[in-house]
């Protein structure tokens, strides 16, 4: 088995992020987020098997092959614009959207990934609760975390969103500087893009890219908003949702999470094994069945060929 590498994790991040990533990873199912096959736990190593990425991450491919055509970033935008909106629905946040947790598959389809930093989003009195957590890139940061006050998490996942699509039409991000200059940059919309590349950018995709660096988070375009916008629809076989994207979405809006799942990862993690070769199974690989469900899925249900991380717990 590959393993990617270990780290050690403080003991605090421990007992908040990493429950809440794995709880997040056990529920998550689409077309557009990295497949998570099994989750293994032997002694303080938790190994997460997931599909493999054959064509690398988003920031490597923007290196390699520099600006990409508006008729690929749309596609990626679209799809990872169904990832988001999955994730909302399910009430849950990415809060660490940028390049290099988007993977590309030999199929050439946008895989989100990277849940360290995702947390579920609660309601009170009808109104998204606040998060007080500085997290995620500085680049890919809203105006909102920059100040330090509470902030929309869902809101913070589209400013993200826009510095990705700005990126890939780009090739390189949208504000410069130490925190004070960036903030001001952004407060100001002080960004635009390369020269030849903005006079060939059509004026919706640039429409699009204003809504979402909108620094003023109430009115910042939501991923609804932005999935059937002008710049997207101008693609007919984009307006209508897959089989596979109508079935996750339906999924996301019928979710309920229950504290008791939480409690349950806690608990696992906690076990100790019986033997030296012995492993805690916090989540079995797929079956037959279910794996041949997933679309362009290109790897085993064995798990004989996976990526996998490792991290000190």
């Amino acid at each position: 088995m590959p393993f990617a590498g270990e780290s050690p994790i403080p003991s605090p991040i421990e007992a908040r992020f990493l429950p809440r990533e794995i709880a997040v990873l056990l529920h998550i199912r689409h077309p557009y987020i990295i497949r998570i096959h099994a989750i293994i736990k032997c002694r303080n190593i938790v190994c997460t098997f997931m599909r493999f990425a054959e064509m690398g991450d988003l920031l490597s491919f923007v290196i390699e092959h520099g600006p990409l055509r508006e008729s690929q970033s749309r596609i990626w935008c679209r799809q990872l614009s169904l990832a988001v909106q999955y994730l909302h629905e399910s009430g849950i946040a990415h809060r660490d959207l940028k390049c290099e947790n988007v993977l590309i598959s030999a199929n050439f389809n946008v895989k989100l990934a990277d849940f360290g930093f995702a947390r579920y989003v609660t309601l009170k009195n009808r109104q998204v609760q606040m998060s007080t957590t500085f997290c995620g890139s500085f680049d890919y940061s809203a105006p909102e975390l920059l100040k330090g006050k509470p902030y929309n998490p869902k809101a913070s996942d589209l400013w993200a969103l826009g510095v990705v699509v700005y990126m890939m039409l780009n090739k390189s991000v949208p504000f410069k500087g130490k925190t004070r200059q960036v903030y001001e940059q952004q407060m100001m919309r002080a960004w635009k893009f390369r020269t030849r590349v903005n006079d060939i950018l059509s004026p919706e995709v640039k429409t699009m890219i204003r809504s979402l660096l909108e620094p003023n988070p109430v009115i910042r375009w939501t991923v609804e908003e932005v999935l059937v916008c002008d710049w997207l629809i101008q693609d007919r076989r984009l307006r209508s949702l897959t089989a596979d994207e109508f079935t996750a979405l339906a999924e996301a809006r019928t979710f309920n999470r229950s504290s008791a799942n939480m409690e349950s990862v806690k608990k696992k993690l906690r076990q100790k094994e019986s033997t030296e070769h012995s492993v805690t199974m916090i989540k079995e690989s797929y079956s037959k069945v279910e794996e041949n469900k997933l679309s362009g899925a290109l790897i085993s249900p064995k798990i004989s060929v996976v990526e996998a991380t490792q991290v000190d717990i």
